[in-house]
């Protein structure tokens, strides 16, 4: 057996604040969300307009994707998460190509960052912030000049 991907599926309180922040703050796009609609099947939506209340949301960029199920939704999926906090012990690693200390750059003053730019001694060069739910993104760029670590 061969796993093709994998896409987190996170737990939020809030599907469009989710949506929100990823597009606005780290240029995700919105594939496809599930409003959710009071006594009634939620119905698939394409866009993020004002007022709506998702229940689960679809985020790309490149390679990278997330999932966001808000908190009862994914609970009447998952039981077992009944009762978890919100937010994991874990980091979700998203590499770059180019552009690192740009990136960052253009988001500090955005986000809450909770590592600064950092050479790594492995040939990465990192940084990391907390989203608006609570969860760890680092982004990462490989180094041109290989294993040898830079001061931050």
């Amino acid at each position: 057996m061969q796993h093709n991907i994998l896409i987190p599926n996170l737990m939020v309180e809030n599907v469009a604040d989710t949506v929100q922040f990823y597009q606005d703050v780290l240029g995700f796009h919105l594939q496809v969300a599930m409003e959710h609609i009071a006594g009634a099947e939620p119905k698939m939506v394409m866009e993020l307009t004002d007022g709506i209340q998702l229940e689960w949301a679809n985020m790309v960029s490149e390679g990278a994707e997330f999932m966001f199920q808000e908190r009862n939704s994914l609970i009447e999926d998952v039981p077992a998460l009944a009762g978890v906090t919100i937010g994991a012990s874990q980091t979700l690693y998203i590499t770059l190509d180019k552009d690192i200390d740009r990136h960052y750059a253009l988001m500090k003053d955005r986000v809450d960052v909770v590592v600064e730019p950092v050479s790594k001694f492995y040939g990465m060069r990192e940084w990391y912030l907390k989203d608006c739910n609570g969860y760890i993104l680092c982004f990462a760029q490989q180094l041109d000049n290989g294993l040898e670590q830079e001061s931050p």
